[in-house]
């Protein structure tokens, strides 16, 4: 899932956003656009706080007279719960492996890809995962950003850790701290007892295994849900090194002169993506195609990545990003093996591995 609190280097960027910074245009809000040029009136936009950027919000309502409401939510519990109680919505946000339950009570539409203007441009490895993209070609999400998650740990405090083998039962000094999400920690361990790796891949007895063996892990000091509560567990030394966790975290950690790494673990690397769907009951579904079209456009993909790091997955980002970003973030290929080899997903047996967790955590 996409992460709902920002880094400390992300918050900072977005509140110099807020005070007035630079505003960036897009072709694609200045023109029709994937669903023409008819849209008008109020879209509301259900989502993550971190995605209503005024650097992208601004330029579409002032190239389309659209005005976008921005309810926030925390999870995707929340958004499902609102959406089952009537919430109104038109464009939700939602990322791979969270749609399933959306998607079976009807509270989404398949999206129409003639109304996508780059829809051929995503980059395969975005389009991955029925809930974007099912077996009889419905069309779920539009995938706009994604990232890596992986090991975080402190170069000072401990020697390389290159695998989750390593980060669980390796021979160094100092404590850890897991994911408190259960598929997310269970699939971690699984793949360091050489499981998966991919989380239809791992059978309900080694799901049993994983939690045996995270329960005889001495080291697993807490769980952590929210960037700034783990960024401060490392901040004051009660853990070296983290599981789960995403580059962003160390570069904050790295603003503070502490000496943090990001490592993708050799078992490999599980690639988070959102993007927007919409609402089964959306009430202006022009103006929803006509948001998400933007979000979509190159330049809009460009704020995402240069705002947070986050890949983009509309390849024509190649034509307008600066050449050193595209190599930091390997924009270019954010499907490949040495960044990314682990589409996110949800089991189909979630209520396992839930109650699974609670032997542990419980």
């Amino acid at each position: 899932m996409k992460r709902t609190i920002i880094s400390i280097a992300a918050l900072a960027l977005v509140l110099a956003a807020c005070s007035g910074g630079t505003t960036t245009t897009s072709a694609g809000a200045g023109s029709s656009g994937g669903s023409g040029g008819d849209a008008s009136g109020t879209v509301v936009f259900f989502g993550y706080e971190d995605s209503f950027l005024p650097g992208v919000l601004d330029p579409f309502e002032q190239a389309t007279g659209i005005e976008v409401k921005t309810p926030a939510f925390a999870d995707e519990d929340e958004t499902e719960a609102k959406l089952r109680a009537g919430f109104d919505a038109d464009v939700v946000e939602l990322c791979s492996g969270e749609a399933g339950s959306l998607i079976e009570a009807g509270l989404l539409q398949p999206i129409d890809t003639t109304k996508i203007t780059d829809w051929d441009a995503i980059f395969p490895s975005f389009k991955e995962g029925e809930d974007v993209v099912d077996e009889d070609g419905n069309v779920w999400i539009v995938p706009l950003q994604g990232g890596p998650f992986g090991i975080v740990y402190l170069a000072d405090e401990v020697d390389p850790i290159t695998s989750y083998e390593q980060l669980f039962f390796g021979e160094y000094d100092g404590d850890i701290a897991v994911s408190e999400e259960p598929v997310s920690t269970i699939w971690d361990m699984a793949m360091a007892l050489g499981y998966g790796p991919r989380v239809d891949d791992i059978t309900d007895e080694q799901v049993v295994a994983a939690v045996d063996a995270l329960i005889d892990v001495d080291r697993i000091r807490t769980t952590w849900s929210e960037d700034g509560d783990l960024i401060q567990l490392f901040a004051t030394g009660e853990i070296v090194a983290a599981a789960h966790a995403t580059p962003d975290i160390a570069e904050a950690l790295q603003e503070e002169d502490i000496n943090a790494v990001y490592v993708a673990p050799a078992e490999g690397q599980i690639l988070w993506k959102c993007g927007h769907g919409i609402a089964a009951d959306a009430q202006n579904v022009d103006a929803a195609y006509r948001l998400i079209d933007h979000y979509l456009s190159p330049e809009m993909q460009l704020v995402f990545a240069e705002e947070y790091g986050y890949l983009a997955s509309n390849s024509k980002i190649l034509d307008v990003a600066p050449p050193e970003l595209i190599e930091e973030l390997h924009l270019d290929d954010p499907g490949s093996v040495d960044l990314v080899t682990i589409p996110e997903g949800l089991p189909d047996n979630e209520d396992l591995w839930d109650d699974q967790w609670q032997r542990f955590a419980g």
